[in-house]
């Protein structure tokens, strides 16, 4: 069985208790939803996205380098999964 674990605001590794959980359970499918529609709310800016862009891409390479890069994905979340 896969596990899929959506990182959705929690983008760290350490201490990520849905990771851990799935974890135990054998593979894990990590993802990422970059949704266009969330970053153009009127209450998100440039410089919130790119911060998150390089939380995004500091996990892909943690994730990397223990065998499992993060899956990127764009749309509504609903659409992706």
């Amino acid at each position: 069985m896969i596990t899929l674990v959506w990182f959705k605001r929690d983008l760290r590794l350490e201490d990520h208790e849905p990771l851990a959980l799935a974890a135990r359970q054998g593979a894990v499918l990590p993802l990422y939803i970059i949704e266009p529609d969330y970053w153009q709310q009127p209450d998100t800016s440039l410089r919130q996205w790119q911060f998150n862009q390089d939380a995004v891409y500091l996990l892909y390479q943690q994730l990397k380098a223990l065998g499992q890069p993060l899956l990127v994905r764009r749309g509504p979340a609903t659409r992706v999964l």
